[in-house]
């Protein structure tokens, strides 16, 4: 009789285990994006599950006009087995595409990451037009597989360039 009640601790055990380790596995295998911004001096890190929450349509940073802004994208594939993407990345404004910024196959390995860097310069996104004080936006998204995330860059408007001043001639005698 005790074997028989040991042998149920045992099985009790083992399920309890193995559960626990359904758990662990579930929440770790898959394919994480993360995005590193760097616009300034200010280093900004949106995590993979920045994306799950649902008022998370879009993710928005500021930046100086004419400073760059620095993008590494990073894919870690928790799976048993490799990986293969084609990672878009483009500037939008109004619904329509300004440029294509990068597009990049990927292949990753089992339990290995990627990655893919790109840069933006702000002095090359103002169109023609804009007044000082008027502000700027352009989204980035980026687009892998069938997932695409979206990155709004605000354009500082009190550092755009002054517009040129005409110059003044001097009067001719005569």
């Amino acid at each position: 009789m005790t074997k028989r009640r040991d042998l149920y601790l045992y099985l009790t055990l083992i399920c309890f285990f193995a559960i626990i380790a359904i758990f662990v596995v579930d929440g770790y295998m898959g394919v994480y994006d993360t995005i590193n911004i760097t616009a300034g001096e200010r280093p900004q890190k949106i995590d993979p599950d920045f994306w799950l929450r649902p008022e998370a349509m879009t993710y928005e940073t500021w930046v100086a006009w004419g400073e760059k802004v620095f993008f590494d994208y990073e894919i870690a594939n928790h799976r048993l087995t490799g990986y293969t993407a084609e990672v878009n990345a483009s500037v939008w404004r109004s619904q329509e595409k300004v440029r294509d910024l990068v597009t990049q196959p990927l292949t990753i390995n089992a339990l290995s990451s990627g990655r893919v860097e790109w840069s933006i310069d702000t002095a090359e996104l103002v169109p023609g037009g804009v007044t000082q004080g008027q502000s700027v936006q352009y989204s980035i998204r980026v687009r892998r597989d069938n997932i695409e995330w979206r990155i709004i860059i605000n354009i500082n408007p009190g550092s755009l360039p002054a517009p040129p001043k005409p110059a003044i001639r001097p009067a001719q005698p005569g």
